[in-house]
């Protein structure tokens, strides 16, 4: 996930942030991951073994925590898979809203996947961003035959 992340903010958001701002984004410690593992469901996409991106999300406060893509799969639908994927996750725990703090880079990737932007923000490295929402609509019941 480290490896996924660093490259992501490095290549990715390179072109929206200062220097100093990506190294103070890259350099939060090993530490980070553990404590995201820890705090919210978090999904892997992998090939061939290898991590190739990851998403994040806060069941309990309906946050969408993280999206990263290494560069070289970027493009893909890799992030949009793993943004479905908890989705998915975030209705079937009775989640109706999500929330993000979207990088001024990948807004567009947010708004073709329903978020709308609610107001321009800092995030708390202090990066400038955008808060953004999506409605989730309830998880569809089966009807079982009789």
């Amino acid at each position: 996930m480290a490896r996924v992340h660093v490259a992501a903010v490095a290549h990715l958001c390179r072109t929206h942030y200062r220097p100093a701002e990506l190294a103070r984004w890259t350099n939060q410690g090993r530490g980070l991951y553990t404590t995201l593992v820890r705090s919210a469901t978090v999904v892997v996409a992998e090939r061939s073994g290898v991590v190739v991106g990851f998403a994040a999300v806060s069941l309990a406060t309906g946050v969408v925590r993280a999206v990263y893509v290494h560069p070289g799969h970027a493009g893909g639908g890799v992030g949009a898979r793993l943004l479905a994927r908890i989705e998915r996750s975030a209705r079937v725990f009775g989640v109706r809203r999500l929330t993000l703090e979207a990088t001024l880079n990948a807004t567009a990737f947010y708004g073709r996947a329903g978020y709308r932007p609610i107001a321009r923000a800092r995030s708390g490295l202090g990066l400038k961003c955008v808060r953004m929402a999506k409605l989730l609509r309830p998880p569809r019941l089966h009807a079982r035959a009789a």
